[in-house]
């Protein structure tokens, strides 16, 4: 590139470089004009990475090519909506794991500028990319992917299939498992959506007004010493206080340097400054969860919550048994983490919220270790508040809020009768479910308590039961020896004729438990 040229610093002095160059019959430094003004407008319109700019520089060569194809300006409102939504890098992979090659490179291909298409860029830049997103970007610039005439040519992101030389992305689909999980999930009266959901959203809001208004100094104990940040709980990952305070600078430019890039080769990069500053001595150990949840909370469109690279590949195992994720074979959480969301984004599931998108893998690690490690969830209860389900209509606010109480009364009863260190309440079933409490006397396997706010014990009983077994006897479920519907009517003797049947003719060791309230108990609507 011409020196003269390389030294412009704007987008509009290089465009005008452009056109005068080209009346003037010099062509050829038009063209380096034109590609410095693409590149300045890129840096100019906040694309950080060498990664991001690539995907910036290939929309306005697109737009480009079209307005000189079509003789009039054209601008891809699509891609720049896509860009918007998803993040330049989960933008690109989307549109290259479509079955059928984008416009833009067919156009870019056409005008003798494929190497400015997303599939050049993902295949320049693997590292920033899942690995199905890189063979897919090959193949097509070896001139697949191959097309089969019998299959399906439904272009939707979520009904996708990649095809290479290497590799096969099967559709991206949800089996039988997996839609239950996502039932539960969504559920609004689970504590997830209640408790959870109001504080990380929170949290993601005032991390972007602090970033945006440049003082991530406000942010520093929220990201490196608060163990619950509402983004993740760092548990045993968090550093000493004194450590941190020690070097409060450098871990506030770290969160510039976070925000200023999320991709995962930064993740790598500021990893290993982490690394460097261990083998000086000036901390005892590298906070790796801590550097995912500064990644997760400034890039919540690029990165889920599960921060803990070990409970991540828990939950990539499950997505790729039950919705057909195709594991990336990078180790890295970043390359991982950003695939996952890219993978969910295809799957269209959450609309627009990308919060609740990135809770969903850590709700089906929470489910996995009902499984696996039941005795790592400790017992006891979280009282919850009386103003919570504000996003509820009033009839069903009333009932959640009923419930709430109807918990706490039930716990502090169990809790006499068993001890509070043998009952749970919201316990995570291993079905996609959290029970409403769960008791395991020293004597006895898993007693299974399942609330209904209802006018009768007949409906009571008749809510409750499809819950308390399926969350008891489906596959990795509880397996209980006794369950209880628990109601606030008293037990009348038809449901109690019921109850006594189901003992003896089904084998069905089940019981009614009322839970009474005040009378004037009030609520906070």
């Amino acid at each position: 590139m011409d020196n003269r040229i390389a030294q412009l610093k704007t987008s509009q002095d290089a465009r005008q470089i452009a056109e005068n160059a080209q009346r003037l019959g010099r062509p050829d430094l038009s063209a380096q004009a034109l590609e410095r003004a693409r590149e300045l407008r890129a840096i100019e319109e906040g694309y950080t990475s060498p990664a991001q700019q690539a995907v910036a520089i290939a929309l306005y060569a697109y737009e480009e090519e079209q307005s000189r194809l079509n003789n009039r300006a054209y601008r891809a409102n699509r891609t720049r909506t896509m860009l918007a939504k998803h993040g330049a890098l989960a933008a690109a992979e989307r549109m290259v794991l479509n079955r059928h090659p984008s416009e833009g490179f067919k156009v870019l291909q056409g005008a003798g500028l494929r190497e400015l298409s997303f599939e050049a860029i993902i295949d320049r830049f693997p590292n920033e990319f899942s690995a199905a997103a890189v063979d897919a970007a090959r193949a097509r610039l070896k001139g697949g992917p191959r097309v089969d005439p019998a299959t399906p040519t439904n272009s939707s992101p979520s009904l996708s299939v990649i095809e290479s030389d290497n590799a096969i992305l099967a559709p991206a689909v949800l089996d039988a498992e997996a839609r239950i999980f996502l039932e539960g999930f969504l559920a609004p009266l689970n504590w997830l959506q209640s408790r959870w959901l109001p504080g990380y959203r929170e949290t993601t809001q005032t991390i972007a007004k602090d970033l945006s208004d440049d003082r991530p100094q406000d942010l520093f104990v929220t990201l490196w010493k608060e163990a619950n940040s509402a983004i993740a709980h760092a548990g045993r990952g968090l550093l000493r206080a004194r450590i941190a305070d020690e070097m409060r600078e450098e871990f506030i430019q770290v969160i510039r340097d976070i925000h200023e890039d999320g991709s995962p080769a930064n993740f790598e990069r500021i990893t290993e400054r982490f690394e460097r500053w261990k083998s000086e001595g000036r901390i005892d150990m590298v906070p790796r969860l801590l550097v995912a949840r500064v990644f997760a909370g400034t890039h919540p469109r690029l990165y889920h919550t599960t921060v803990d690279a070990s409970s991540q590949d828990k939950a990539l195992k499950w997505f790729a048994e039950h919705t057909n994720f195709v594991i990336p074979d990078s180790k890295s959480w970043a390359v991982r983490a950003q695939a996952l969301v890219a993978h969910l984004d295809r799957l269209a599931l959450f609309g627009e919220d990308i919060l609740v998108r990135n809770m969903f893998p850590w709700f089906v690690v929470h489910q996995l270790r009902t499984r696996a490690r039941p005795d790592d969830i400790p017992p006891g209860h979280l009282e919850r508040p009386s103003s919570a389900f504000a996003n509820l209509p009033p009839a069903q606010r009333t009932i959640a809020l009923r419930h709430n109480v109807v918990q706490t009364a039930l716990f502090a009863r169990l809790a006499a009768q068993y001890g509070k260190d043998r009952v749970w309440t919201e316990y995570p079933t291993g079905t996609g479910g959290y029970a409403d409490a769960d008791v395991r006397p020293a004597d006895s396997g898993c007693h299974l308590y399942e609330i209904k706010i209802a006018d009768t014990p007949a409906e009571v009983v008749r809510q409750a039961m499809g819950q308390l077994l399926e969350y008891g006897f489906r596959a990795g479920g509880l397996e209980p020896v006794k369950l209880f519907a628990v109601g606030e009517p008293s037990l009348d003797d038809v449901t109690r004729r019921f109850i006594a049947r189901l003992r003896a003719e089904f084998n069905l060791n089940i019981d009614y438990l009322q839970v009474e309230l005040p009378a004037n108990i009030a609520f906070s609507l």
